[in-house]
């Protein structure tokens, strides 16, 4: 009897548990934050293999610029940062890379959605430090 309370536990909490656990994925469901127009909020630099994803619309063709920046008096220097540009349909747009920390994007752009993956690594200095924070300037 107590084997099959303990199986039937089991049961119930591997079918309650599936649904939200599906919800943790790599993010393909979940709506990515909205670059608008000026400074982001800071972000904290993701490794390569997983990019800080960031969603921009445009609504008329236009010149998209989008640059990194790190808090003043914080040195980038070993700070590498890549940044992607996507549009709509998946296809790499633009792509800038940086060793210095600050990367730039200038891109003539059509109407769509577009999606910017940032990732990077610092060299030689501890995780999460000031160093590994970044802002996003955005024009267009």
């Amino acid at each position: 009897m107590k084997l099959q309370v303990a199986a039937l536990g089991i049961v119930l909490a591997s079918l309650l548990s599936a649904p939200a656990m599906a919800g943790f994925g790599a993010g393909a469901d979940r709506e990515l934050p909205m670059l608008d127009r000026g400074i982001s909020s800071s972000y904290i630099l993701s490794s390569p293999g997983h990019p800080q994803r960031f969603q921009i619309n445009i609504d008329q063709p236009t010149t998209l610029r989008v640059a990194s920046d790190h808090f003043p008096g914080e040195s980038s220097v070993g700070v590498r940062i890549t940044a992607r540009l996507y549009d709509d349909s998946g296809r790499l747009v633009e792509e800038a890379t940086s060793p210095r920390g600050h990367f730039k994007i200038e891109r003539q752009v059509q109407p769509g959605n577009y999606v910017l993956e940032v990732s990077g690594a610092s060299t030689g200095a501890k995780r999460e430090g000031m160093r590994d924070r970044y802002e996003l300037h955005v024009s267009y």
